[in-house]
């Protein structure tokens, strides 16, 4: 499998973009497109969610026609215990809440939640026609046990049994048809005390951004999810996974097996795919972290290729706002790694830059490095917006400020801004020297240039309310220079808000578009206003 992800659930894609892309990923190599849709459809099992222009039944029956002549194989993909919140922020649908009051999870002892989620699967089939995999999500259910029905559930038996149970009812109904379920791997490697329960029928997608191989440390799944290095392993995930950590042996100079886990699943009997992501938290909403994303791209597409393995897919999770254009590095990767297997990603980089520019020159590299670092309201968490895809706060950015400066965090993020900023600059400049250089590609450079742009207004808007807040806690009186400058930063904000807006507009619905340009824009322009 060569597979990618199409992400709807923030980035709700119009037709004429989507047909442009299918056609060039199928051009790419790609085999096979799994579809997140979740509210960009008009489903009759939960009406509520669509969006104002989801698409009508027949219009998406086309773009999936289109995906099949086009020789990828199309995998829906539905959430059916986390990631919810497009359906359970509707009152209607509260009552299958893990918890009351919130709108991550579906809470899998509710004895309503099974035939709603079984309903709806059968509307993605018919609407998906005759299908080969139906992927479930399944991935961060990170609420399991939190109900009083499922606490107990958990005590009685574990948190791995009411995962595992749950998921096993979910797919029987698919296994019966002849269709083979997928479920994301996260939570059955982070609870995988009861996984000799789980169907074998089912297809692991073994998700994990943030490694690579050379820098010795593997993510570890559980209650402590995170990156450890050869040192720091706990001792329940080196008693568990040891032989899979270190397949020639555990001695002195030995690294770690960067991506055990594939290995872990496929000797307990899944067919297993590894998914690297070319866009990942972490990232700016204007521009992803190249480098962070291509080398996980890069090696874990290679590990794919292994005989005990069942190829790759690239997800890229549109909650991050860059679009797939800037992620070209990653999209187009694969076709190189196929073509030339064993060759290094240096020569990828020359292959890229000759391929989608017509020279020989590191300088794209050295820009697109230089705006991978985040800044302060230059990314989802410090501008105040998820996946839940909810308002934010007019005040967010100013009351972020505030937190800060409690925090006594003032000097670490204006210093951090200052850096940045600089960097964002540089960036600028290379990729202004290179619209002029390059033979083709003229316009992925210029929305670079954009990105670049914005990014350098975002940290100069960050530094300006930084310094304010520390005037105020100096009490140095407010002066007009600030205001002036202020006035300045707000007015090109503006400016590449407008830019921004039109470059979206071709590619993701209008009432999306909106909310892309809230989230992005609003609150830092009205913290700036109030200067």
């Amino acid at each position: 499998m060569r597979g990618f992800h199409i992400d709807m659930n923030t980035a709700q894609f119009n037709k004429p973009y989507l047909k442009k892309w299918l056609k060039q990923l199928s051009a790419m190599g790609y085999d096979t497109i799994i579809w997140e849709i979740e509210a960009n459809v008009q489903w009759n099992t939960c009406p509520e969610c669509a969006a104002p222009e989801a698409f009508t039944k027949d219009e998406f029956k086309e773009i999936i026609k289109l995906c099949r002549s086009l020789k990828m194989e199309p995998i829906p993909l539905f959430q059916t215990l986390a990631h919810c919140e497009y359906v359970l922020k509707y009152d209607r649908y509260q009552n299958l809440s893990e918890e009351k009051g919130t709108i991550k999870q579906y809470c899998p002892q509710n004895p309503d939640v099974l035939p709603f989620v079984l309903k709806w699967i059968d509307e993605y089939i018919e609407l998906f026609g005759k299908v080969k995999y139906f992927h479930i999500g399944a991935d961060e259910t990170w609420w399991l046990g939190k109900c009083e029905k499922c606490k107990a559930y958990a005590e009685k038996y574990s948190l791995s049994d009411l995962y595992i149970d749950y998921v096993n009812k979910v797919v029987e109904p698919l296994i019966k048809k002849g269709i083979t379920p997928v479920i994301w791997a996260d939570m059955a490697l982070s609870h995988p005390e009861a996984l000799k329960k789980l169907s074998r029928k089912i297809v692991m997608f073994d998700w994990i951004y943030s490694v690579r191989r050379g820098d010795g440390e593997v993510h570890i799944w559980g209650e402590k999810s995170g990156k450890f290095d050869r040192n720091e392993i706990p001792q329940k995930a080196m008693k568990l996974f040891k032989k899979y950590l270190y397949p020639h042996g555990f001695e002195y100079g030995r690294v770690p097996e960067t991506f055990y886990s594939a290995d872990y699943l496929a000797d307990n009997g899944f067919d297993t795919v590894t998914c690297p992501g070319s866009s990942s938290y972490g990232d700016n909403v204007f521009a992803p972290r190249n480098w962070y994303h291509m080398t996980n791209t890069f090696d874990s597409f290679g590990k794919g290729m292994a005989k005990n393995l069942c190829g790759s897919v690239l997800t890229s999770w549109t909650v991050h706002l860059h679009p797939w254009e800037l992620q070209l590095a990653c999209i187009a990767m694969p076709s190189f790694i196929y073509k030339y297997p064993g060759k290094p990603i240096q020569e990828y980089q020359d292959y890229f830059v000759n391929k989608y520019f017509g020279i020989k020159d590191t300088a794209f590299w050295q820009a697109c490095g230089l705006l991978s670092i985040e800044s302060l309201f230059a990314y989802t968490d410090s501008l105040g917006f998820s996946k839940d895809c909810t308002k934010v706060p007019e005040s967010y950015v100013k009351d972020t400020i505030t937190k800060i400066s409690v925090e006594n965090r003032v000097s670490a993020e204006l210093e951090n801004c200052v850096e940045r900023h600089g960097e964002y600059k540089e960036a600028l400049k290379l990729f202004t020297k290179l619209e002029k250089k390059v033979k083709k590609g003229k316009g992925l450079i210029k929305l670079w240039q954009l990105m670049a742009a914005n990014l350098v207004n975002r940290s100069e808007a960050a530094i300006l309310l930084l310094k304010n807040e520390e005037n105020v806690r100096n009490d140095v009186p407010f002066n007009e220079q600030t205001a002036r400058e202020a006035q300045k930063i707000l007015s090109e904000m503006q400016k590449l808000r407008n830019e921004t807006e039109k470059f979206y507009l071709e590619s993701i619905n209008p009432s999306r578009v909106k909310e892309y340009m809230h989230w992005m824009y609003d609150a830092v322009e009205k913290a700036l206003k109030q200067k």
